[in-house]
C-alpha cells in the first residue's frame, strides 16, 4: 500500500469527505492552524467508520473539530481566515493562541541537560536511568493525534522542538552517567525514518556500547498509523528495519518497542496483527500505554476491551496515563476520580496478564504519580485520594504512598492538597 499524506493543505482530497458537511470541513481547516494535522489513507481507509464519523474514535484522534479551541479561541483564528489577514498577522494570532495551550506540560524544558556545558537540545534527563533522544529526522509522525501533548514538535513557526542529530554526544553523556541503562527514542515518532537513517544511529550505539547501557527503546504510533513499516511483502525497507530490530538483540540489547494504542479498533485487522507478529520474532517485546480520552476512549468496557486482545497478540500493557494539560486538554479532559472508578472496573474485567498495566498515572512536573486509590479516613469520613510517585526526579522519593484532598472534578495533580491523615 503506497503511503499518502493527508495535511492541512489538501485534506479534501480525501474520498471519504463526501459524508462531511462542508462546515465541518472548514471548521477543520481553521482548528487545523493552530492544531497540527496529518494523517494518511492507512488510517482513512482502515480505522474510520465514516458513515458515523461524529462519534467515531479513530476520526476525533486525526480530525480537528471547533470545540478543540475555546470558542474565543476559534472565533479569532476564523476572523483571521475570513478577513483575509496577512500571512504574518494570521500567525501573530495562531502563535499566540498556541501559547494558551500550555506547549511545555510538566516543565519538560527544565530536563534538557548539559555536556561540557553545551546544552544537549535534544535530550532529556528527568530520571536517572532512562535518557530519550529526539532524532531530528524522527519529529514527525504518520498522522497526527488531536490530544498529542508533544505538539509543539509539530509546529515550525515557533521554536518549540526537542531535536539534534550529534548520537555520539548523547553516547558520551551516557557513558558520564553511569545510572542510565536505557535509551528512548521518541519523538515525533523515530518509525518515520528509514531504516537506513536509524541505522547510522543504532550501529554508532552498538560500536560503542557503554558497559551499563542495557536497553533500547522506541516510543512510536507507527503500529496503529502505518503498519507496513513491519510488512516485507510490501516493502523491502520493511525486512530492513526487521533486520535492524535483530540485529539490536542478537547484539545482547534488550529492545522495548513502546506502542500506542487508543482504542480496541486499532488492532482489529489482519495488517496491524501481522505486524505486531514480525515484530516480536525479532526478539523485541512491545508494550503498550495510551492516555484516557474523553470522546475517545472515556470507558471500561473500551479499556478491558483493549487490554484483553493486546494481551492475546502477545502485548504487555504497561501504562494508562491521564491526559497532559496542553493543546486541547479542556476537550480530552475527564476527572480523575471517574478515571480511577474506571481503571478499578476495567482491570476487574480482565485476565490476570493484563494486570502488568501501571494505572492511572499523570506524567506531572515532579514525576509519574499513580492514583492508586480513593480510601475513606475513618476519623473524619471524608474520601481522599492515596497517590506514590512511581518515579520522581528525586529517585529516593519514589514508591512511597501519600494522601492529598478529594476533589471530585479536580483533572490534574496540582489541583489537590498534599494532607496527613
Amino acid at each position: 500500500m503506497r503511503f499518502i499524506t493527508y495535511n492541512a493543505t489538501n485534506f479534501r482530497k480525501i474520498e471519504y469527505l463526501r459524508y462531511l458537511p462542508e462546515s465541518v470541513k472548514k471548521e477543520i481547516e481553521i482548528v487545523a492552524k493552530v492544531i497540527p494535522f496529518k494523517t494518511n489513507n492507512y488510517v482513512v481507509d482502515y480505522l474510520i467508520d465514516w458513515e458515523n464519523y461524529e462519534t467515531d474514535p479513530i476520526y476525533i484522534l486525526n480530525f480537528p473539530n471547533r470545540h478543540m479551541l475555546s470558542p474565543i479561541q476559534y472565533a479569532r483564528v476564523e476572523e483571521a481566515v475570513n478577513k483575509k489577514w496577512s500571512k504574518v498577522e494570521l500567525y501573530k494570532v495562531i502563535n499566540a493562541i498556541r501559547m494558551e495551550l500550555n506547549p511545555h506540560p510538566a516543565q519538560q524544558m527544565t530536563n534538557v541537560p548539559k555536556l561540557n556545558g553545551e546544552t544537549l537540545n535534544g535530550v532529556q534527563h528527568k530520571y536517572r536511568d532512562i535518557v530519550l533522544f529526539f532524532p531530528t529526522q524522527g519529529q514527525s509522525c504518520h498522522a497526527h493525534c488531536t490530544f498529542c501533548f508533544r505538539w509543539p514538535q509539530f509546529t515550525k513557526e515557533l521554536d518549540l522542538q526537542f531535536s539534534m542529530r550529534e548520537i555520539d554526544k548523547v553516547i558520551d553523556y551516557i557513558e558520564i552517567n553511569k545510572d542510565v541503562n536505557e535509551i528512548l527514542f521518541t519523538g515525533g515518532d523515530p518509525m518515520i525514518m528509514s531504516p537506513e537513517t536509524l541505522t547510522t544511529y543504532i550501529d554508532r550505539i552498538i560500536e560503542r556500547k557503554p558497559a551499563h547501557l542495557q536497553t533500547i527503546r522506541f516510543g512510536t504510533k507507527s503500529l496503529s498509523y502505518w503498519p507496513f513499516t513491519f510488512l516485507p511483502e510490501f516493502s523491502k525497507e520493511a525486512e530492513d528495519m526487521l533486520s535492524l530490530f535483530r540485529k539490536i538483540t542478537s547484539n545482547g540489547l534488550h529492545l522495548s518497542f513502546m506502542a500506542h494504542f487508543n482504542h480496541p479498533v486499532e488492532l482489529d485487522n489482519h495488517v496491524v496483527q501481522e505486524a505486531i507478529l514480525n515484530i516480536r520474532h525479532t526478539g523485541a517485546e512491545i508494550r503498550t500505554q495510551a492516555p484516557v480520552l474523553n470522546h475517545i476512549n472515556n470507558s471500561s468496557e473500551i479499556w478491558a476491551e483493549m487490554w484483553k486482545k493486546q494481551v492475546n497478540l502477545g502485548l504487555i500493557p504497561y501504562y494508562m496515563f491521564i491526559e497532559r494539560e496542553t493543546g486541547p486538554f479542556e476537550y480530552f479532559k475527564v476527572p480523575l476520580a471517574d478515571i480511577y472508578r474506571m481503571y478499578n472496573k476495567a482491570i476487574k474485567l480482565t485476565g490476570s496478564l493484563a494486570k502488568t498495566v501501571t494505572a492511572p498515572v499523570m506524567s506531572a512536573s515532579k514525576g509519574k504519580v499513580q492514583i492508586m486509590g480513593i480510601v475513606e479516613n475513618p476519623l473524619d469520613g471524608k474520601d481522599y485520594f492515596m497517590l506514590q510517585y512511581i518515579r520522581h526526579r528525586d529517585f529516593n522519593q519514589t514508591y512511597k504512598p501519600f494522601f492529598m484532598s478529594f476533589n471530585p472534578s479536580a483533572t490534574w495533580v496540582d489541583q489537590l492538597e498534599e494532607v496527613s491523615i
